[in-house]
């Protein structure tokens, strides 16, 4: 059975994907800071962008402001920059707790007040959604049990409403991981690292996971080019 794939526009890794990341599925990213998490989400929606598709980046960490000018003038984002629709996630305990199902998906109204309205449906189709970075909510909660519980509920909203979504993940370098915390929620994985090779580090990926497509399992070197990443 062939699977719908929502393309990066990368060509190898779209190819070793099976066509790109699941439609209307969820993806990780896990890697350590300046890996190229962000960089390989942002690719992803500008290929979305310009497609015609709406696409939304949430930040929990930079304000988007910041990672616009960062990424804005690179080319790869530059004719699509204003298409994606930009936010900031700024959470506080409270908006957490109590842990109810209903407390953790008004925080998407508070968030998305123009695209998810007050009984939390959507104003406008979202087909592709980034939320950089899961960690800061993880530290936040402060426990790995309860993290995972709002976590799969935010996964299972997203689900219901067909957006093909990326969750971004930070580990510190050299970590030894299996994965992230969401691994098991997530239908395609994506580790991204620093390897390793002939005296010297280089990044790199590797796909933990996909299913339904016989994908590589060794690790693919990438460059970070003004065009991108580039395998």
């Amino acid at each position: 059975m062939t699977q719908k794939a929502e393309p990066s526009g990368i060509k190898k890794l779209d190819e070793a994907l099976g066509g790109g990341f699941p439609a209307s599925g969820i993806s990780l990213i896990v890697g350590p800071t300046g890996v190229g998490k962000t960089l390989l989400s942002l690719q992803w929606l500008a290929e979305g962008a310009r497609r015609g598709q709406n696409v939304v980046y949430i930040s929990t960490t930079v304000p988007v402001e910041r990672v616009k000018y960062y990424y804005g003038e690179m080319p790869f984002l530059k004719d699509v920059a204003d298409k994606i629709r930009w936010y900031d996630m700024i959470i506080e305990p409270r908006d957490l707790i109590p842990f109810t199902v209903e407390k953790q998906y008004k925080l998407f109204h508070k968030v998305l007040p123009d695209i998810v309205d007050e009984k939390l449906n959507l104003n406008i189709p979202v087909h592709r959604g980034v939320i950089d970075s899961l960690t800061t909510i993880e530290k936040i909660i402060g426990d790995k049990s309860m993290f995972r519980y709002i976590a799969a509920r935010w996964i299972r909203y997203f689900t219901m409403q067909k957006i093909s979504t990326i969750l971004i993940e930070e580990i510190d370098i050299g970590e030894e991981t299996s994965g992230g915390e969401m691994r098991n929620f997530t239908e395609a994985t994506i580790l991204m690292d620093y390897i390793e090779s002939k005296n010297m580090y280089m990044r790199a990926l590797k796909i933990m996971k996909r299913y339904g497509v016989n994908h590589p399992t060794y690790w693919m070197p990438f460059h970070i080019t003004e065009e991108g990443i580039s395998l």
